[in-house]
């Protein structure tokens, strides 16, 4: 099959996609619905980020992006779903395609303001390891399914008792990674104090009941904890202790903080801060990773054989809109622990981006990421530093059809293991219909 022929399929590919997203959202009633197909076309030097035989291919993507939203007197659904189709035309990797979703969400109440049910969903790509790039050899998934009843109790006017329980259902799609099944449960005491602050007293616990490595998993914390409001901003904060024990690795325990602050219009830009420190093991992942907090400088999590991780991770991301441009700062650190393997992974990320407002239907941008990511001592990996720079053009050609192109270039170092360095020039050239 040559170029044209396999490019008219690609485009029939995504015509199909459409048809079947648009159909789906026409067919809801009263919902808020977003939805976006396109195709590009990507060709690269070197395909597999490669130290010494760097492979060139063109590599065509066809994607769809659903996204919907109800919200009713006693009923709420949110979700996201995204497609893709990745085919190389030299045949590198094999065809590939991904989906996932954000953080689907269904809620029904039975009882109102007292007693409802949820179920959520979400399915996110993973690597079996950190050190691991990105690619169809590489790529995993990861689904977890939670659902359970809530009860919500107003004790009083300013005194609020929550109550959950849930049965989750965890899937990765690694064969060295376990799948199991969880019983999970969690209460929260709240006070509002004034009409800009409150306190609260909580507990968690979840178990695995079943897993494919009969391996049993205990995860309890307790926290105390205050939200406030401010002029033009909010600020929360968690502190309490954690204890995560497994009938074959030593018990690991340790603080639970997670506090997230945002403002606007501080020095003439919007600042958003979250610190995050706790523990879970491996085969579920973090609860910021499940429901979508997951940014731009974030690193692919990694799923393996299940091991209990401590991991601390700060995120700072700064915006300005200046009029004339825009420009935005995301800074990010991250540390994890492993019980099981005895090592340290520590990653520093940053992500520079300018775009300046030349025309209301045109959006050029220019990005620049750094990345430092070492892997531990033990295991030999050494310590990767990644520079990557962008070029990327939006362009509207007529209402809701959009083109767009990128040009990047991207180099990794790594002082210790040479075979890890890489040089890459991509580019890219799509199409996109945002028809909802």
């Amino acid at each position: 099959m040559d170029f044209r022929l396999k490019a008219i399929t690609g485009i029939f590919f995504s015509g199909a996609f459409v048809g079947v997203l648009f159909m789906s959202a026409s067919q809801a009633n009263a919902v808020e619905t977003s939805g976006a197909v396109g195709m590009r076309l990507e060709p690269t030097d070197n395909v597999r980020q490669s130290a010494n035989n760097p492979e060139s291919d063109v590599i065509q993507r066809v994607y769809g992006e659903l996204g919907i939203e109800e919200v009713r007197k006693r009923f709420r659904a949110d979700a996201s779903l995204s497609v893709e189709n990745e085919h190389y035309y030299e045949g590198t990797y094999e065809d590939e395609t991904s989906l996932t979703t954000g953080f689907g969400l269904f809620t029904i109440d039975l009882i109102e303001e007292f007693l409802e049910w949820r179920a959520t969903f979400s399915r996110t790509d993973v690597v079996e390891d950190s050190a691991d790039d990105e690619n169809p050899d590489t790529r995993e998934f990861r689904n977890i399914f939670r659902t359970g009843p809530t009860i919500n109790y107003a004790i009083s006017r300013t005194m609020r008792f929550n109550l959950n329980g849930s049965y989750v259902k965890v899937d990765n799609s690694d064969e060295t990674a376990t799948s199991n099944e969880r019983a999970e449960g969690s209460t929260r005491l709240t006070h509002q104090f004034n009409r800009l602050t409150s306190f609260n007293i909580g507990a968690n616990y979840s178990e695995i009941i079943e897993s494919d490595d009969e391996e049993e998993i205990q995860n309890s914390r307790v926290t105390l904890g205050f939200s406030r409001l401010y002029t033009d901003g909010s600020l929360t904060a968690d502190f309490g202790r954690q204890e995560v024990s497994s009938n074959i690795a030593p018990t690991t325990d340790g603080r639970y903080i997670d506090i997230r602050a945002t403002r606007s219009a501080l020095f003439a830009h919007s600042w958003s801060l979250s610190f995050n420190q706790s523990i879970s093991d491996t085969s579920i992942g973090f609860e910021d990773d499940e429901i979508g907090n997951v940014l731009e400088t974030d690193p692919t999590q990694a799923t393996s054989q299940t091991d209990i991780e401590t991991r601390d991770r700060v995120n700072l991301n700064v915006d300005r809109d200046a009029g004339s441009f825009t420009y935005d700062v995301g800074l990010i650190y991250e540390e994890s622990d492993f019980a099981k393997g005895n090592y340290t992974e520590r990653y520093r990320g940053a992500v520079l981006g300018f775009a300046p407002k030349i025309y209301s239907r045109l959006i050029p941008r220019a990005e620049y990421e750094y990345s430092r990511e070492s892997f531990g001592l033990t295991r030999g990996l050494g310590k990767d530093t990644t520079h990557a720079f962008t070029l990327s053009l939006k362009y509207q050609l007529i209402q809701d059809l959009y083109t767009d192109g990128f040009l990047r270039y991207e180099t990794r170092s790594n002082d210790d293991v040479s075979s890890r360095d890489f040089d890459e020039t991509s580019a890219g050239l799509g199409l996109r219909w945002e028809f909802l």
